[in-house]
């Protein structure tokens, strides 16, 4: 299978961060630390206050941004005007898979079954989010990727970051992370030393994780 541009850079960074956060600044200072420390691809949710004007203005700044949460043909049409590069949602829309096949947008809607993800198939979808990821864990991925190898996926959703590494053996593009990402007392704070240096550990063991062997 072909792997696009996107997907390689996504697979290199393994962990995606998705941010959901109340003040349009903040959000905006954390992802220039998240930028200079390695974490070039960015989720902005829509369900952020002022999403689209963040996505607009990261985009303008040269971040390869995404717009999550994306659960109509609308918001994807508004995101990608506002420089959304990719596009990641809970569920599967296939108004919004034309949209983006057409536009040559990636485009990862959120999966849980079988018949989700031949649905998306269908639509020659073959990178998915598996949403929401922990409740039933990296064991049922196993066994809901085994009649389809084809598919690369990237779990989202309850992911404490120590139980990353049983995550690992499957086919992955990444793991989407949220408010586990780092410390929410020194993000609210704005510690960006502490930040920094969560952030540079979490590098550290994403170069030993993609130095196992088959990664």
């Amino acid at each position: 299978m072909v792997i696009s541009p996107f997907y390689k850079r996504l697979k290199a960074q393994l962990i995606l961060p998705i941010l959901r956060m109340q003040d349009p600044s903040l959000c905006l200072d954390f992802c220039k630390v998240l930028r200079e420390e390695g974490f070039g691809l960015l989720e902005i949710t829509l369900t952020t206050p002022d999403a689209l004007a963040l996505i607009q203005e990261l985009a303008q700044q040269g971040f390869e941004i995404g717009a999550g949460t994306v659960l109509n043909l609308a918001e994807a049409e508004k995101a990608m005007a506002a420089g959304a590069r990719y596009l990641v949602a809970p569920g599967l829309c296939t108004r919004v898979a034309g949209l983006a096949h057409e536009a040559g947008v990636p485009y990862l809607p959120g999966v849980y079954t079988a018949g989700e993800v031949m649905q998306a198939l269908q639509l020659g979808l073959t990178q998915l989010k598996f949403f929401p990821a922990q409740p039933l864990g990296p064991e049922y991925l196993k066994h809901l990727s085994g009649p389809f190898p084809q598919i690369h996926w990237l779990p989202t959703g309850g992911i404490e970051f120590e139980q990353i590494p049983s995550w690992l053996s499957l086919p992955l593009l990444g793991i989407g992370q949220g408010s586990r990402l780092v410390s929410a007392q020194a993000l609210h704070s704005q510690n960006w030393q502490a930040i920094r240096e969560e952030l540079q550990d979490i590098q550290a063991r994403i170069q030993i994780w993609q130095a196992q062997p088959g990664k």
